[in-house]
């Protein structure tokens, strides 16, 4: 079998979720002493609807990754406080729902983004990192020692 490394097929990645990370932008720009509690019923109400949207998609959730985060918006969702519930509480639970929503759109881009044939796809660093120490002289004796 051989292997193709120098022309690799891409599929095509899928635009980010514009609608979604406007409104998870919105969301977390909201402050708890300015925010109606219908405005957050509201948004609850959008994130909720979008993270049923994004979890049900057949393009992301094969992996462990995928289910896992599944398994929590299911878990998130299930959770919703009732309409008795400290305004706080309310507060909290969008900005909860609005972060996981953050997540999994950065994660479907990237379960998107990877090559037809299996591969990973790298991750688009902007400079490579060094490494962050080197050996001492005791320790390369002790390596050399163990490795022969």
């Amino acid at each position: 079998m051989t292997h193709n490394l120098t022309n690799r097929s891409r599929r095509r990645a899928q635009p980010v979720n514009t609608e979604a990370t406007r409104l998870v932008d919105e969301v977390l720009a909201l402050q708890l002493d300015t925010t109606t509690r219908a405005e957050m019923h509201a948004r609850t109400g959008q994130l909720t609807e979008e993270i049923i949207r994004l979890t049900r998609s057949a393009s992301t959730g094969a992996d462990l990754e995928g289910r896992s985060l599944r398994a929590e918006a299911d878990d998130l969702v299930r959770k919703a406080p009732d309409h008795q519930a400290l305004v706080f509480s309310a507060f909290t639970y969008m900005r909860s729902l609005a972060l996981f929503v953050r997540c999994y759109v950065a994660y479907a881009q990237e379960v998107t983004s990877q090559p037809e044939d299996g591969a990973i796809a790298p991750r688009a660093d902007p400079a490579p990192r060094p490494p962050s120490g080197l050996a001492t002289a005791g320790q390369r004796h002790w390596l050399t020692g163990v490795a022969g």
